[in-house]
């Protein structure tokens, strides 16, 4: 963990460095979404993702950071056994190596987020056959890596709306599955940027 810990702050000192450079054409951003996810549930939740440019190109590498959080309240069953008044939350934070393809209203945005998913169920484990009802609690942190694009359209030079799809390369216990949604992106204009 502590090697995996260094590499993402050498990383993170070597892009951000570059990302102060790229201030004057290529501006940080913000971006916010509500989302729906999971492979055999239907997850409900939202993501937050900051964004900076590593260069001044027209079509710039990124680095960003996201975290992605999801529910389902529906009950899980097992053929001898079910969950009732349960809450499933999955908790994903990812950095996210990408690259922006700029064109006039339009950005498609491509990236590999590499992270960790922390799930989360807790609930009341019933099973009437045998006739018992106990408190559930079940905690699992699963590496999490995947593909995802972002395409979006620009309003104005500091707001932008579009949709993010993250498409897993693993599959886990814990169902993370794909996510799908819609997200507002707000870029942090600089004051000569805006002349």
């Amino acid at each position: 963990m502590y090697s995996v810990t260094r590499l993402l702050v050498i990383i993170c000192l070597i892009f951000g460095s570059s990302s102060l450079h790229a201030q004057n054409t290529n501006n940080n951003s913000l971006e916010i979404g509500l989302l729906g996810a999971g492979d055999e549930a239907l997850y409900y939740g939202a993501y937050s993702k900051y964004i900076m440019p590593l260069s001044q190109k027209k079509h710039p590498f990124t680095l960003a950071f996201s975290l992605v959080a999801y529910f389902d309240f529906k009950g899980e069953s097992e053929p001898d056994a079910y969950l009732k008044n349960d809450i499933d939350m999955r908790l994903i934070p990812t950095m996210n190596i990408g690259y922006a393809l700029n064109f006039n209203k339009i950005q498609l945005h491509f990236e590999l987020p590499i992270g960790a998913t922390f799930a989360l169920t807790k609930g009341t484990l019933v099973n009437e056959r045998v006739g018992f009802e106990r408190g559930f609690s079940n905690k699992e942190i699963f590496f999490n890596y995947g593909l995802s694009f972002s395409p979006k359209y620009r309003l104005n030079n500091s707001n932008s709306l579009g949709l993010y799809s993250f498409f897993p390369f693993t599959s886990d216990k814990a169902q993370s599955g794909y996510q799908i949604g819609i997200g507002w992106t707000k870029t942090f204009v600089n004051s000569v940027d805006k002349e």
